[in-house]
């Protein structure tokens, strides 16, 4: 009897905790839209073209590290289509890094130390004609709003962690 008693009150509090579960994950009718597959030459040109952009137009440069098979990356590409994260993304360029398993574009996981994914990483375009490693980094983090106990979950708390990478 003591036992179940300890057992409940140890975890009430956990599953208290819990509250709603995150909404369904959308059927995705074409990932290869969103989760474009390139060489590394071919996302460097990505990138290059996407500085030009955000250089023109006063923006910085959201690199988005993610694979299709994430559930992660697939929760964060939702949340993107809500309205506060429509409206902040506004304010930026973004590439989609299809990272594969972790094993495509190894340069650029390594020198922005993503060791999970989704992993967002703001940068400031200052420079085009250099390569993204040399940009400085606004901002980077894991986010995990499906698997992860302590990462941003909402599309307000992403939209502040952009806000905040802009200097806003």
């Amino acid at each position: 009897m003591m036992r179940r008693v300890f057992l409940a009150a140890v975890w009430m509090p956990v599953w208290a905790a819990c509250g709603e579960p995150p909404p369904r994950l959308p059927d995705l009718p074409n990932p290869s839209e969103y989760w474009v597959e390139r060489s590394d030459v071919e996302l460097a040109t990505a990138v290059k073209e996407a500085c030009l952009r955000a250089t023109r137009r006063d923006k910085n440069l959201l690199l988005a590290f993610s694979a299709p098979w994430c559930i992660d990356c697939r929760q964060m590409r939702a949340l993107e289509k809500q309205p506060e994260l429509v409206t902040e993304l506004a304010h930026w360029e973004q590439v989609v890094v299809d990272v594969g398993r972790l094993d495509r574009h190894q340069a650029l996981l390594d020198h922005f130390r993503v060791r999970a994914i989704a992993h967002w990483v703001a940068l400031d375009p200052t420079a085009c004609a250099l390569d993204a490693t040399q940009w400085p980094v606004l901002r980077a983090s894991t986010f995990e709003p499906r698997t992860g106990w302590f990462s941003l979950k909402t599309a307000p708390e992403l939209q502040e962690w952009l806000v905040a990478a802009r200097g806003g």
